[in-house]
């Protein structure tokens, strides 16, 4: 088993891993490989995967997931900053996904497009895998929601008042990296789950948004999400009750 932690931040749990450049069809990635708890860990910076500094816009996230899967990854673990749309999830609070709305414009979203694969997203993250995150949520005692819809955006502007008024009928928290990334774990059959730190409420919903304000929010929680982590890599099993792996059956015409 071949665990991968996709993040926008760097982790200090990583430091001193093995430096990898893995080819893929999209350019070469830059992974870090380490044993934690007797496994082995891939961690990748979705935004300096491929050496610069990228918007979420940017990101080449088939190049990434490509990486991964010629690491032999079978499980990902991403971690993202989200707005709350959501009065009951303030600032702070941990939020593990159970489904997602795309309201990306630009991006590239499979790897197939020389042939019909229509991918199963009924169940759009790994059951498996978010239950093994709330789990170890509840061992750690962290403040979390183990449901929620994350409504993707372009960016790299943040949204405005009207369009978070249309979003909060359907959507509980926002951000801009988890689509296409979910999309492209599963077209290659890997077991996907995201840990999302609420970082703000969204536009209208407080008098201003910065920049700084997710950057000090990722800092006082870094902490916790490394425990997290660590938590969760030790509860994973190669035995488990998801259809992940068995994605692409029955998907191409």
């Amino acid at each position: 088993m071949h665990i991968a932690i996709i993040s926008g931040h760097d982790l200090d749990i990583f430091k001193g891993s093995e430096g990898l450049l893995v080819e893929t069809s999209y350019g070469n990635v830059r992974i870090s490989r380490k044993i934690m708890e007797d496994r082995e860990i891939f961690f990748l910076n979705r935004h300096n995967s491929k050496g610069s500094s990228l918007p979420p816009h940017k990101i080449d996230y088939r190049a990434n997931i490509e990486a991964l899967s010629k690491c032999k990854v079978d499980t990902v673990i991403s971690i993202g900053t989200v707005g709350s749309i959501n009065e009951e999830m303030k600032p702070g609070t941990i939020v593990i996904p159970h489904d997602f709305i795309d309201f990306t414009k630009c991006r590239t979203y499979t790897f197939f497009n020389e042939k019909r694969v229509h991918i199963d997203m009924s169940e759009p993250f790994c059951t498996y895998l978010r239950k093994v995150l709330s789990e170890s949520c509840k061992i750690l005692k962290l403040e979390h929601k183990d449901k929620a819809v994350y409504l993707a955006t372009e960016g790299p502007r943040l949204e405005t008042p009207a369009e978070i008024r249309l979003f909060s009928k359907f959507a509980d928290v926002v951000g801009m990296t988890l689509v296409p990334e979910v999309v492209l774990a599963r077209e290659k059959r890997m077991c996907y789950a995201s840990i999302c730190i609420v970082c703000n409420m969204a536009a209208g919903l407080q008098e201003r948004l910065t920049a700084r304000e997710i950057v000090r929010l990722v800092s006082q929680k870094k902490k916790h999400i490394e425990n997290l982590i660590v938590e969760a890599i030790k509860r994973i099993s190669e035995d488990r009750d998801c259809d992940c792996r068995h994605a692409l059956e029955e998907a191409e015409i």
